[in-house]
């Protein structure tokens, strides 16, 4: 499946990942145009404002809106890239939170959000998950010293296994855009595009096949129900956290590989897939690729002023493990999920800015 590519015109890169270094003209250009949405109308937060945003979206650099235009129709470069340079002062975000139940403000944190969805709406739609931060169109990134050595984005100790963003749910992001705030300690999101693995062809034929079992991750979990959303059993999401017990208990086979077979779609999330599916030729596959993903794996350092997009569909993602100090210096990244199509999804999305997924 190894697929070569030269790097696309525009883009830079050192073989770990593609980059468009952004001119200071083209930085100046995006940060102007993300002040201006936050001083138009302060009163009105930036996840009301999607329909000017994506408007706004089209004032951006001509050379911007070509990668990335590019990078939505054709999928190319395959995996992600890495959008360097935007004008962002981490002294003025404010310190890194240790508390996900309640969200930092700051004009600087404005004018980062502005710029995160002025580039995921050049992609597609923004949303988020009702069950995930209480449905805020944006999650943050950053440790929690309760979640020091669990399966989620807030753990540090451990390592975030590389995933799929939401394998489990049959609308999962097309794309994620993960900005970097603050990393002081340059650690690392490991990822690796699917074009990259080299894959027996007995192999692919299986995974091409509907006998894999994928279960909702624990970010998404009842026990997290209050702590991470402020949602109870009386909040539109109560019927959401049904449907993932539902899909704990009664979950659907499926394919980890879909669509063309030189560059495939891939629906993979390691720690909260069976291993042992009665199945022997299946298990083989699915441990075949997942050794193959652990060998090829790259380190990306998001560093502040940098937008690392993520073909949630192509490439796997995760995080390396580090110790966090909790002292308001840690890694700190924004990110959002972006979908190509929000027409699917009619009737399943809440919240004040009407993207939250359920």
């Amino acid at each position: 499946m190894t697929h070569t590519a030269s790097t696309p015109p525009d883009l830079d890169g050192d073989g770990t990942i593609p980059r468009l270094d952004l001119t200071a003209q083209e930085s100046a250009v995006l940060r102007d145009v993300a002040e201006r949405l936050v001083d138009a109308d302060p009163a009105r937060p930036l996840d009301r404002q999607l329909d000017t945003i994506a408007v706004r979206a089209q004032e951006l650099p001509v050379r911007v809106r070509t990668v990335l235009t590019r990078f939505r129709l054709t999928g190319q470069p395959y995996g992600g890239l890495l959008l360097s340079g935007l004008t962002l002062d981490p002294t003025l975000i404010g310190p890194t939170p240790t508390d996900q139940s309640n969200p930092p403000r700051s004009r600087e944190l404005d004018c980062a959000t502005a710029l995160l969805l002025l580039i995921g709406s050049l992609l597609g739609s923004p949303f988020s998950s009702l069950t995930q931060q209480s449905g805020r169109l944006t999650g943050d990134m950053f440790p929690v010293p309760e979640h020091e050595h669990e399966k989620l984005g807030s753990s540090s100790t451990t390592m975030l296994h590389w995933h799929i963003e939401d394998a489990f749910h049959p609308h999962r992001a097309d794309w994620l855009v993960l900005l970097g705030l603050r990393n002081h300690d340059d650690i690392a999101t490991t990822f690796v595009p699917v074009t990259d693995l080299d894959l027996d062809p007995d192999i692919k034929r299986v995974l091409f096949e509907e006998r894999f079992v994928i279960l909702p991750d624990k970010s998404h979990s009842t026990t997290l129900r209050t702590p991470m959303t402020g949602n109870s059993d009386h909040h539109p999401s109560a019927e959401t956290f049904e449907r993932i017990i539902a899909a704990t208990h009664r979950p659907r086979e499926l394919a980890v590989l879909t669509g063309d077979p030189d560059a495939p779609f891939l629906c993979i999330d390691p720690p909260y897939m069976r291993r042992r599916l009665r199945d022997p030729e299946a298990e083989r596959a699915l441990d075949t690729l997942i050794d193959t993903i652990d060998r090829s794996l790259r380190d990306v350092v998001v560093a502040p002023g940098q937008a690392l997009i993520v073909d949630n569909k192509r490439a796997v993602h995760g995080r390396r493990p580090f110790r966090a100090r909790y002292d308001g210096t840690d890694r700190w990244l924004r990110r959002v999920k972006v979908t190509a199509d929000l027409r699917p999804t009619e009737g399943r999305r809440f919240g004040p800015h009407g993207r939250a997924l359920v």
